[in-house]
């Protein structure tokens, strides 16, 4: 009354801490086994009211982010700022800056050495680790139990991630899925690649062929954190030539588990961001291992349908990258791999 938003009825088992910014886990469990698949923060709370064929029901709808979106929101202020150092040993001390206690699996401890900082005000948290790690080309993301996941370029080049988990095929007798999603476009088409580091002189490399058949077409990241321009010269080698030429891309596939359910549920609830997995498409000769970049989960409660989404990336970018960095002076002699391969 009088305008005082109140926090939810107090005979409520939740009382008093429905609010916003506390932390929320979705869980599913198949054949006795936990699965997280997703963990995160609320953002909203949402009451409302839907019809059924009688009376009213009570209904909310939640909203939340995962760590990521919290690192969003955070300012670095600091008059020293971050010294030189490896680039996992800069996502661990950011994450320190927003809480000591965030779970964290840092794998590999990087191979680029991110330059220092110097002094930092209302340097965006988020947009630092973006920098890192378009720098490093290694990957930065959540896991389903709400730990942020951190991926050097070699990581995906070594076991686990070099074998295949699982083959997902259009031919009967195999994991099936119900849709891929082919792409040959030209959205990732660039001859024309600038790659500037802080504090560097700007590094151009072109193919004249490309830009013949294609048009000129740029590609520019600036502000990058390497320590040496040989390296933002090395990284802009490896993009124009992965780049210069349109590719048949398969970006995702979807899959309904209940199809197969011993066969898929424990796929699609155990297999996680950076896992391997092979993809079959008889007429179009695809037989092809890719990474899963991204998950996405839609459950309709009505008709207890669910489907899963995977967001792709051709496997084949990181073996294709071991031959860059080993004349780069200074790195730890490592394989290239990509941020958010296509």
């Amino acid at each position: 009354a009088g305008g005082t938003v109140r926090n939810f009825r107090a005979g409520s088992p939740y009382y008093p801490n429905v609010l916003p910014g506390k932390r929320l886990n979705l869980r599913v469990v198949y054949n006795a086994v936990i699965y997280d698949i997703f963990t995160g923060y609320v953002t909203d709370y949402k009451p409302g009211w839907q019809s059924p064929n009688s009376g009213k029901g009570a209904i909310m709808r939640v909203s939340a982010v995962g760590l990521i979106g919290n690192l969003a929101r955070l300012l670095l202020n600091d008059g020293t700022g971050f010294s030189a150092e490896l680039s996992g040993t800069r996502v661990g001390n950011v994450l320190d800056k927003l809480s000591a206690n965030i779970g964290r699996d840092l794998v590999g401890a990087g191979q680029s050495t991110i330059i220092a900082s110097g002094a930092q005000v209302n340097v965006n948290a988020l947009d630092h680790l973006n920098a890192v790690q378009q720098t490093e080309l290694g990957y930065i993301f959540e896991a389903g139990d709400g730990d942020l996941q951190y991926h050097d370029r070699l990581t995906r080049s070594a076991s686990p991630y070099t074998v295949s988990q699982a083959t997902f095929s259009d031919t009967p007798g195999n994991s099936r899925y119900v849709e891929m999603e082919l792409e040959y476009g030209d959205d990732y088409i660039y001859n024309d690649v600038r790659i500037t580091r802080s504090g560097g002189t700007e590094q151009v490399v072109t193919d004249a062929t490309s830009q013949t058949n294609y048009g000129k077409r740029s590609l520019s990241r600036t502000g990058l954190l390497m320590n040496s321009d040989i390296w933002a010269q090395s990284q802009a080698d490896y993009l124009l030539s992965r780049y210069k030429d349109p590719l048949l891309r398969v970006r995702s596939i979807k899959i309904t588990p209940d199809a197969n359910p011993t066969v898929l549920w424990p796929k699609v609830l155990g297999l996680d961001i950076g896992s391997r997995i092979t993809l079959q498409l008889a007429q179009a000769v695809i037989n092809k291992d890719y990474n899963i970049e991204g998950i996405s989960h839609d459950w309709d409660s009505r008709t207890n349908n669910w489907q899963t989404k995977w967001q792709l990336s051709d496997a084949a970018a990181i073996i294709a990258t071991a031959k860059l960095s080993s004349g780069y002076i200074g790195n730890t002699g490592a394989v290239y791999s990509t941020v958010r391969a296509s």
